[in-house]
């Protein structure tokens, strides 16, 4: 089950992060790195309800931002696949205990149907060869790259999905 992300779940999300975080600094990624994302920013996502939570048997065993704007995705060097409306997916994170089972998969395909969009677009670091591999895998495209400001290393690669 996919559901909006609450206060009282704060602990569960950090921990999935800081597990992120490990995988992400064990394969020599600076992604994440710097206190990022922290419980100040979870909080405030939550707050704005933009957090949502994967849960099974009651625990939480993934966690996504979804927005519908980002005006970092205005300048990219590139060409997004289209101008439509589009939903953003952010800091998403699966538990360690739940890799490779296609997590990602359904919490992209919740955020399409829930909010009943054709394109969501999504960044990540060029070293997070995970990522990239499963969004590859998942339909999107490359479409260049934009720069974030939540990272000393800012460079990320933007992906475009449109379903028909």
């Amino acid at each position: 089950m996919i559901r909006l992300a609450h206060i009282d779940d704060l602990n569960d999300i950090m921990n999935i992060i800081k597990e992120a975080q490990l995988r992400m600094k064990q394969a020599y990624m600076t992604q994440w790195q710097n206190n990022y994302p922290n419980p100040e920013v979870i909080t405030k996502d939550i707050e704005d309800k933009s957090l949502y939570v994967y849960t099974k048997d009651g625990d939480i065993i993934g966690t996504m931002s979804v927005f519908s704007y980002d005006s970092v995705y205005d300048n990219i060097e590139g060409t997004w696949l289209n101008q439509n409306p589009y939903i953003v997916i952010h800091r998403i994170a699966l538990a360690s205990s739940v890799l490779g089972q296609n997590k990602t998969k359904e919490m992209i395909n919740f955020a399409f149907n829930h909010f009943n969009i054709k394109d969501i677009r999504i960044d990540t670091h060029p070293k997070n060869t995970p990522m990239i591999k499963t969004l590859e895998r998942l339909g999107f495209v490359y479409c260049g790259i934009v720069y974030v400001t939540t990272d000393t290393d800012a460079l990320r690669l933007a992906y475009h999905k449109h379903i028909i």
